[in-house]
């Protein structure tokens, strides 16, 4: 009696190779830059009815309490430019935007407890690795 294998078990390594291929080459998917999109990207700029922004946004991010965060309002492929054509070489790892973007730092007061946002339109530094940001370090 000859042994039946299904053909979607014979498929099922090939699948597994693709995928181990896919994550090791850190393009399809990449923590560090998903944490970075999270903390510091917002695109649109969410609306600011009462004056709330950083104050929502932190809530809302679940950084409640953090000092200060920069968050970043333009599309992901502009921001990831930079870690490519769109930055030049700084510090090790470092890229410096060569287009202003429009940007909002939030700072906490400990005092009140509150958040004051401050707009800038300003030259962005971002920590990359692979082509991709993986944090914020300042406006320039």
């Amino acid at each position: 009696m000859a042994l039946k294998i299904s053909f979607p078990v014979l498929l099922l390594p090939l699948i597994l190779l693709g995928a181990w291929l896919a994550l090791a080459s850190g393009k399809l998917w990449n923590e560090k830059n998903d944490k970075f999109l999270l903390k510091h990207w917002n695109y649109p700029r969410s609306e600011d009815s009462n004056g709330t922004y950083c104050d929502t946004m932190m809530q809302h991010r679940e950084m409640y309490g953090q000092e200060a965060n920069t968050f970043i309002h333009a599309p992901i492929g502009s921001i990831n430019s930079i870690c490519n054509l769109g930055g030049t070489p700084g510090k090790p790892n470092e890229r410096h935007s060569v287009a202003p973007f429009d940007i909002t730092t939030c700072t906490f007061n400990s005092t009140s407890r509150t958040y004051a946002g401050t707009r800038y339109v300003r030259r962005i530094v971002l920590d990359c690795w692979k082509g991709l940001p993986l944090d914020y370090v300042r406006h320039i």
